[in-house]
């Protein structure tokens, strides 16, 4: 069975597919292509119009040039030996020509996919770093790190992931910083991956994952071409996702999302400071809630006088416990912040502000809660924003609520062994061979100068990097 009539069996009933018989003498072949799917005009140029032109020779002749020579045509092209080969570039946007008689079928690159072009970045912004933002074509994203990095120590692997979906990954790291043993690692664990589809870069971030058990996150994902560049510079890998502007980078410490890209914009001693207010509100975020409960629950001695009388008369009103005012807070912050996301950009900022000024003066003038709580708690929503990643941010808004209601049971004691147990964790996580306190924990003084501060460019420019 010829490979005319092999593609025409699979395929007979597929309405986007488009074929075009062409008969000369004894020479005849089918073209077949996806509808919208390719450049018709560079269909016409470089094929069309040279298979309608008289062919002096011979058909074998005509043959050899076409397949061994690769001389026929004036374009490049590639022969797919076996049918499945065929059919395959032909799903994945390529123009396929058939000859009668031949088994093998002549691949063309004339692609034309609806693709965003390259913009501002919504989710990292900057103020004086570039912004560019990587897009959903991951030919493009390429570009935009080939564009940073001109040397030929850049390496690129491609990996066809889902059997369906027929993804493409890209595997880039810098050959000779980034170790040998991690590279191999990805290639395994890519090479292992067996789905029908891969719907996102978040969906190789689990599978990639060993412990899924944690809620910390162990590969960083921006949509920055300049943070991907930085990293890989850094001796880090990333991994590109056809169809998602979001991509990853491996390993990510702790570190890595405690960095924002404007720390490399602004002056050394402006980053510093806003980097170790990160750290500060950090922590705040994450137990400020829990110990305002158990201070006020359990240990309210410790509190000034006059503070405490003053929480004393604003809670007098309030028929519930410190934990589910709390919680009650907490909630209502949440849902008002994914209803923020969902709702349509134009007036989702605006609902957003308006709607917690009223809910939260409607619910201290109506005594559901008191207005302590619903400062304590507006300052820790704003405090985790602080954090340059939202995949961290999320962690840190489960954490929260495990940390309120253990302090609500056993008071400060509960907060500190809740604490305790969050610190023994990280100290056990790796990130793909790296500790993910590192630098701090394992101190490596020489990574120092890019850690809880950045240190001026010239210290960077006369010492050797890691």
């Amino acid at each position: 069975m010829d490979l005319t009539q092999w593609i025409r069996e699979r395929l007979q009933d597929r309405l986007d597919m488009v074929s075009q018989r062409i008969e000369q003498d004894d020479f005849i072949c089918t073209i077949y292509y996806m509808m919208d799917a390719i450049d018709l005009e560079m269909l016409q140029t470089h094929v069309l119009r040279k298979l309608l032109q008289p062919y002096p020779g011979r058909s074998d002749e005509r043959l050899q040039s076409i397949f061994q020579s690769y001389t026929f045509f004036p374009t490049t092209y590639s022969v797919a030996h076996t049918p499945e080969k065929a059919l395959e570039g032909l799903l994945d946007g390529y123009v396929l020509l058939c000859i009668s008689g031949e088994t093998a079928g002549v691949l063309f690159p004339f692609p034309q996919k609806a693709k965003r072009v390259v913009s501002i970045s919504e989710n990292e912004k900057t103020i004086r770093g570039p912004k560019e933002s990587f897009v959903e074509d991951v030919w493009t994203n390429l570009s935009l790190i080939r564009q940073r990095i001109k040397s030929e120590n850049l390496v690129v692997e491609q990996f066809i992931i889902g059997s369906e979906s027929r993804t493409i990954v890209l595997l880039v790291y810098m050959n000779g910083r980034c170790a040998p043993d991690m590279v191999q690692q990805f290639k395994t664990k890519l090479g292992e991956i067996r789905t029908d589809r891969v719907p996102g870069s978040s969906f190789l971030e689990e599978l990639l994952d060993d412990r899924l058990i944690s809620p910390f996150p162990k590969m960083l994902n921006t949509e920055r071409p300049d943070v991907v560049v930085s990293s890989l510079f850094e001796g880090r890998l990333a991994l590109l996702t056809d169809g998602t502007p979001s991509n990853l980078v491996a390993p990510a410490t702790l570190l890595s999302f405690m960095q924002s890209a404007e720390d490399y914009y602004q002056r050394y001693f402006f980053s510093s400071w806003i980097r170790l207010l990160r750290y500060i509100f950090f922590v705040v975020s994450l137990v400020l809630p829990s110990a305002y409960v158990a201070i006020t629950t359990f240990h309210p001695e410790m509190l000034p006088y006059n503070m405490l009388i003053s929480l004393a008369a604003s809670r007098d009103i309030v028929p519930f416990p410190a934990i589910l005012e709390a919680l009650i807070m907490e909630v209502t912050f949440e849902v008002m912040r994914e209803a923020g996301q969902r709702i349509p950009t134009t007036m989702g900022q605006t609902i957003s502000i308006v709607g917690a000024i009223v809910i939260g003066e409607a619910a201290v003038q109506a005594g559901i809660v008191s207005a302590p709580m619903v400062i304590i708690v507006a300052l820790t929503g704003i405090s985790s924003f602080v954090v340059p990643h939202f995949s961290l941010t999320l962690t840190i808004r489960i954490l929260r609520f495990a940390l309120l209601f253990i302090s609500a049971i056993f008071g400060l004691l509960g907060l500190l062994i809740g604490v305790f147990f969050i610190y023994i964790h990280l100290l056990s996580m790796e990130s793909y061979g790296t500790p993910y306190l590192s630098p701090f924990i394992p101190f490596k003084s020489e990574q120092m100068r890019d850690a809880a501060g950045r240190f001026p460019w010239t210290n960077w420019i006369s010492k050797k990097r890691p």
